[in-house]
């Protein structure tokens, strides 16, 4: 590809990127999360919508005329051969004359650590007929959901738990002690036959103290839905790249094409990758290692820049001319202003701010309430913190976007852009060694070390894992240069600010220790965003200058009191804004997506 086609590229509205093996697997499990909620949605369908309990008639006992009740048309969810068309729903105290509706114990749980704890446990029984009395003595036979659309829901006075005991929650008859509960009753007409909802145990029929539970089974089964899809859009949002980088990615395999039956040498794009010279002090060519290489997928694209000398380090190349992939030669492409990412964003940040809601404002249990008002925390947390980083990168993409890049030969002191490519200074490429290897032609870079470390639990299971242990930075000064000229950087200016050393250069183990390497090499593409200053003297006396070129007594430090952002990135401008995604996505989505949550907090109502 020719360099100027790269200014033609206009994503336009929309565009979906190619996704790669790792993306791939991300749309994959993101609809395989889809589909799971597609089938928790449906199924809801089915179960009862049952009203909320305070919708329900409160009565001291039942009506001796079945015509009395205040009947209306059930909500969605209830089958025709269980269900009546009609109901009423009513809350009343009963009596549990026969008939087994749940059971309860007390046990003692031990733990690993020879001790333990009195454990209270209770579940439903089985839907079943039982026979029940209200406070009039009227008797009736009820049950829960016999054909299952619905589960048994009760609650039980805790009986306290200090000893080992077990109970059946049972009818013993006319006569019998038996419990009594608070029920939440759905009442049909034709036939007459009264259905369970939910029940609570009280101690008097005559002044029930608590209301039945709420049922919620079908917004259960829908909030699980919710999460689902949440977790789906969540997956399918950072599955998408941005869609700059798809771009790029196509011009790099048509280098690796063009160049795979190429030889690597210092400075050469090669299908092995670009090695980097190695220079002691005063620009003294040494010999090289084969590691560590720029790979082609991560390099210039379209071949790095071949220096007349490096020996003038701040003059101009041959003809002065820029490099070919400086901003001002190979211009600026526009990102698609929408891709799956907006999609995924609003379909995951929507999913949890309605689930939040849906608990606050339906709640079938204390827990319920509890967690609707912890995931909505969680959530207004997570969108200030989303819409802040939305916000800081919407500055710095539009600085980035509006601040020219400056020819190194021209540029201004105060805030400036430069691209170009690292190029030794008087002090070489010193040899770095760690974890048994020496790696040249480096002139700043960070190691990590790591540790396979295995620790054995209580239970005697044994995990093991890579810990990080240590992390080390070094540099040297040197060069920037775009063709027009050359520039002094001292890494040192920006120990404040972290350096994005680019992809990891050599990654290898020795025994259960292995090391990862990022830096900037000798060839490499380099973009710096920062305030342009004049050197001090020691500085220039330490490392040199040129004082007929005026760039010569310049470097580039970070910014300080405009509160704009520094950057010293591996890469051209371009690759920094490939890692971008357009001003909507940035920020219009992110405050969208936060305006909503606003709203689902201070107004959603059930």
């Amino acid at each position: 590809m020719d360099p100027t086609e790269v200014q033609s590229i206009d994503q336009g509205v929309f565009a979906f990127p190619k996704p790669t093996f790792r993306h791939g697997l991300g749309y994959f499990f993101s609809i395989v999360g889809m589909v799971t909620a597609f089938a928790l949605f449906s199924s809801s369908l089915v179960i009862p919508d049952v009203p909320r309990v305070e919708e329900a008639n409160v009565l001291p006992y039942l009506h001796d005329d079945m015509a009395v009740y205040d009947y209306g048309p059930l909500q969605d969810g209830y089958d025709s051969e269980e269900y009546a068309n009609q109901a009423a729903f009513v809350v009343v105290p009963l009596e549990l004359v026969e008939g087994t509706l749940a059971y309860d114990d007390c046990e003692w749980v031990e733990d690993d650590e020879g001790g333990g704890h009195w454990d209270y446990d209770f579940s439903m029984a089985g839907a079943q007929p039982l026979t029940m009395m209200d406070a009039e003595g009227t008797v009736i036979q009820a049950a829960f959901s016999l054909q299952g659309s619905l589960s048994p829901e009760g609650e039980m006075d805790d009986p306290g738990c200090g000893s080992a005991w077990s109970r059946t929650i049972q009818g013993y008859g006319m006569d019998g002690n038996n419990f009594l509960f608070n029920a939440f009753v759905l009442v049909e007409e034709n036939p007459p036959r009264y259905q369970l909802l939910s029940v609570k145990e009280i101690g008097n029929l005559n002044n029930p103290t608590n209301d039945p539970q709420e049922v919620t089974q079908r917004e259960d089964r829908g909030r699980w839905a919710l999460l689902s899809t949440g977790v789906a859009g969540l997956i399918f949002m950072y599955s998408t790249s941005p869609p700059l980088m798809d771009n790029l990615r196509k011009i790099r395999t048509a280098n690796r094409s063009a160049v795979k039956d190429t030889t690597s040498a210092p400075g050469v794009l090669g299908f092995g990758g670009r090695l980097f010279p190695h220079f002691g002090p005063n620009f003294q060519p040494l010999p090289y290692e084969n590691h560590p290489a720029r790979s082609v997928n991560d390099d210039w694209l379209f071949g790095a820049p071949v220096p007349t000398s490096f020996n003038d380090p701040y003059a101009g190349d041959q003809d002065g001319e820029l490099i070919r992939e400086h901003p001002n030669v190979i211009g600026t492409p526009k990102a698609a202003l929408l891709t799956p990412y907006s999609l995924g964003a609003i379909v995951f940040a929507g999913s949890f701010i309605w689930l939040s809601a849906d608990l606050r404002a339906r709640d079938g249990s204390d827990f319920h309430t509890m967690l609707g008002w912890g995931m909505t925390l969680g959530v207004t947390v997570i969108n200030l913190l989303w819409f802040y980083t939305a916000w800081k990168q919407f500055k710095l993409n539009r600085l980035i976007r509006d601040l020219p890049s400056s020819p190194i030969r021209s540029v201004a002191v105060g805030q400036a852009e430069l691209v170009g490519q690292v190029r030794p200074s008087v002090a070489g490429t010193p040899e770095m060694s760690v974890g048994g290897r020496t790696h040249k032609g480096l002139v700043a870079w960070q190691w990590k070390s790591y540790q396979y470390v295995c620790h054995t639990d209580a239970d005697g299971d044994t995990h093991c894992s890579w810990e990080h242990r240590e992390t080390r930075d070094g540099g040297v000064p040197f060069m920037i240069h775009d063709g027009s000229g050359g520039m002094l950087i001292d890494p040192a200016n920006w120990s404040k600010k972290p350096i994005d050393y680019g992809p990891v250069l050599d990654s290898w183990q020795r025994g259960d220790w292995k090391w990862n390497l990022v830096g900037l090499g000798i060839g490499d593409p380099v973009y710096i965003l920062g305030d342009c200053v004049p050197r001090d003297v020691d500085h220039l006396q330490k490392w040199g200058s040129d004082e007929t070129l005026a760039q010569a007594l310049l470097t580039m430090v970070p910014t300080t009191g405009t509160g704009d952002a520094s950057v010293l990135h591996y890469g051209t401008e371009m690759d920094v804004l490939a890692k971008n995604r357009s001003l909507f996505e940035i920020l219009i989505v992110p405050l969208l997506i936060f305006l909503f949550g606003i709203f689902m907090f201070v107004n959603y109502t059930p």
